[in-house]
């Protein structure tokens, strides 16, 4: 007998019998099977429970909504003769001089300390 042959003679493989919900209704005494309606893939559930901590995470950190950026206080025109040094020293008097021309030059998008007169600078809060 050839493997060939001996193939053929094999049962054929049939799905596995899933199992139904049973329904025991006790009032009656009455016992209903019907399959389950709705199956979900394992791949679908384990998407949602991502989503699920995701949307938990970013609003638990704050990342999905209001930025922590603080605001500006206000603005100042620079007069004749000014520098942004000054300005930082009068406006910002908490901070030191180096970092308050920092945060002012990033608030305005400054690309160096040299400032014209009649130019408006944003005072961003400290």
């Amino acid at each position: 007998m050839s493997t060939a042959a001996a193939w053929d003679t094999l049962p054929a493989r049939t799905a596995p019998v899933r199992p139904t919900f049973v329904v025991i209704d006790g009032a009656a005494g009455q016992v209903s099977a019907r399959p389950s309606v709705l199956w979900v893939p394992r791949w679908v559930r384990l998407a949602f429970t991502l989503s699920v901590v995701a949307v938990v995470v970013s609003v638990a950190f704050g990342l999905g909504g209001a930025s922590a950026a603080p605001g500006p206080l206000g603005s100042v025109e620079v007069l004749p003769g000014q520098t942004l040094t000054q300005i930082a020293q009068a406006e910002m008097p908490g901070l030191p001089a180096a970092e308050a021309v920092a945060r002012i030059q990033l608030a305005n998008n400054l690309p160096s300390t040299h400032v014209t007169a009649g130019q408006v600078i944003v005072i961003p809060a400290s």
